[in-house]
């Protein structure tokens, strides 16, 4: 009996291996051809925008910390406003596939957290990085076979026993998935109805995600609290400061409670610019996956200092790490606030 069951156990761990390897493959078969130089060109001339310099830095805040320099042209990672007759269809199957591989591999990932949950809540209850290295396993596995995710200036990235606000822009899905490619451990903090996504709102659980209900004012009190403590328990924290994803990929207005959490707590703000997730998995239309041979780029911003926090006045300093996030983006992105979708 005990061997019937073993036998069957391997059946079905190798049949999981060769279903994520058989969608990997369709999902590389079913790759767009990427647009031609010349028609990016031409559009950028159409949009009246030229290739980025040097991204400015947060030179004199960060205190020493190097810049970022963005030398290529970033109109490409903007989201195009037709597709050729053909890539919808083809972006929809992408989109089934990557459905796929993220439930494939959560029939092996999740129960394995499970199974190291009571070993991390005993030598590890506070920061559960062993989880985090799951997640971050998980996720490139995921999107590995899709699209690819470079990560820009890793070097301002503190040491992991350094507590930080990791602060980002939020155009896409896929800004969740990519940014574990930075490789560090952190919390999320996210709205509660991700915690019922099966096996997936499970997994974030057991991470100790940080939840939060939009229009409870005692939920975002609470969530507030939660994020601080952790922050001085030395646990870094992911924040999107909009609160929602960005139609156009332009920033949206940014909330006061990252910055208020990073100045109660004394740690660093890291300021991250996502680029290309919209032009992959535009807002709002999460049942397509186009093809983009940029991928997905992530700018690590040089880091704003606890001592710089503390002395800056709330708008200023919102304004400064908005203004670094900003200045990665695409020229014709710059300066269009515009108001959170209801």
């Amino acid at each position: 009996m005990a061997l019937r069951r073993t036998r069957s156990s391997r059946t079905l761990a190798l049949a999981v291996a060769l279903a994520i390897a058989l969608v990997a493959a369709c999902a590389r078969s079913f790759a767009c051809p990427s647009p031609q130089a010349t028609r990016s060109s031409a559009r950028g001339l159409a949009l009246g925008v030229q290739s980025r310099g040097p991204s400015p830095t947060v030179g004199a805040t960060a205190r020493g910390a190097g810049s970022v320099e963005v030398k290529d042209d970033l109109e490409r990672f903007i989201s195009p406003t037709q597709r050729r007759f053909g890539h919808k269809p083809i972006a929809f199957v992408r989109a089934f596939l990557l459905l796929l591989t993220l439930y494939g591999l959560s029939i092996v990932i999740v129960p394995f957290i499970f199974l190291i949950l009571p070993f991390v809540k005993r030598y590890d209850p506070l920061h559960r990085k062993l989880v985090d290295r799951c997640l971050m396993v998980w996720s490139k596995m995921i999107t590995w076979p899709f699209f690819k995710v470079r990560v820009k200036g890793r070097e301002n990235l503190l040491p992991e026993g350094q507590a930080v606000v990791y602060v980002a822009n939020h155009q896409s899905f896929m800004d969740i998935l990519s940014s574990f490619h930075l490789s560090r451990p952190f919390k999320w903090v996210s709205k509660a109805s991700i915690l019922k996504i099966p096996l997936v709102g499970s997994a974030m659980k057991a991470a100790r995600t940080i939840t939060i209900q939009r229009e409870d004012k005692r939920s975002q009190l609470a969530a507030f609290r939660e994020c601080v403590e952790a922050l001085k328990q030395g646990t870094s924290i992911f924040v999107f400061p909009e609160g929602t994803r960005s139609p156009t990929g332009s920033l949206i207005e940014f909330k006061k409670g990252p910055f208020a959490m990073a100045k109660k707590a004394g740690v660093p703000i890291v300021p991250i610019t996502i680029l290309g997730t919209n032009r992959i998995m535009p807002s709002k239309k999460e049942y397509f996956l186009f093809q983009s041979s940029p991928g997905v780029e992530i700018i690590v911003h040089p880091p704003v200092s606890a001592e710089v926090i503390k002395e800056l006045p709330d708008a200023e300093l919102l304004a400064m790490v908005r203004g670094a996030i900003e200045s990665a983006l695409p020229k014709s992105l710059h300066s269009q606030v515009i108001a959170p979708e209801v």
